[in-house]
């Protein structure tokens, strides 16, 4: 797979932070609490990135390599909101948060998506959605399905273009494989990255957002 030319950097600095003891402080975790309650992560800590393909590509190496976010069971997620700069035309990946807000009783673990966004180099910046890791699974879990961005399509009128919210999931295989995943809260829509475009493989239905495969698709090729 072609990686984007600032990839190499990122992951030179997740395996650092790979051998970096529990103690010390994971310097691409930025993330503070507003007095409304909202979490708000700081940025950016990637990107530019010319489309989501390359931002997806880079923030599933970058992600799944910090500390237990690939533990498995025991494991715990990682979560990030990836922007647009309409004034940059391109998108970036904010730094991370670990803050969790409840326990998830199928892996112990899992982290509260930031929905507030500081990134004084790009005050136009219009958030796109956000990314999580998963230690354990590689799916959309039900909870992630029923969550919703409101409004889930932005006119950008400086691009010409409509944004789709939308919600990356990403899972790094024992084998070292990554693989991302994304979920369009527009349409729907189900899709994998796979050599370094979106495949759409299935659909949700109804309230609980069950998904429906396409035919001849699965979460692996």
């Amino acid at each position: 797979m072609k990686r984007h030319p600032a990839l190499a950097a990122l992951l030179s600095l997740a395996w650092g932070i790979a051998g970096i003891g529990c103690s010390a402080p994971n310097p691409n975790v930025r993330v503070s609490r507003l007095a409304d309650g909202r979490l708000q992560v700081e940025g950016p800590l990637a990107g530019p990135f010319k489309n989501t393909e390359e931002l997806a590509e880079a923030a599933c190496e970058l992600m799944t390599r910090q500390p237990g976010a690939s533990g498995g069971l025991h494991g715990f997620e990682y979560c990030a909101l990836h922007y647009y700069s309409p004034n940059v035309g391109a998108y970036f990946l904010s730094y991370l948060s670990d803050i969790r807000d409840k326990l998830d009783s199928r892996t112990a673990k899992t982290c509260a998506m930031p929905r507030a966004l500081h990134d004084p180099l790009h005050e136009d910046a219009i958030i796109s959605g956000g990314g999580h890791t998963h230690p354990h699974n590689r799916q959309f879990s039900p909870v992630d399905l029923k969550g919703r961005w409101r409004p889930v399509r932005i006119p950008v009128s400086a691009a010409g273009k409509l944004l789709h919210r939308e919600l990356m999931v990403f899972f790094r295989e024992k084998a070292g494989e990554c693989h991302a995943y994304k979920y369009d809260y527009a349409t729907r829509i189900v899709s994998a990255l796979r050599a370094g475009h979106w495949v759409d493989i299935g659909q949700t239905h109804g309230e609980h957002g069950s998904i429906e495969m396409f035919e001849g698709m699965d979460w692996l090729p």
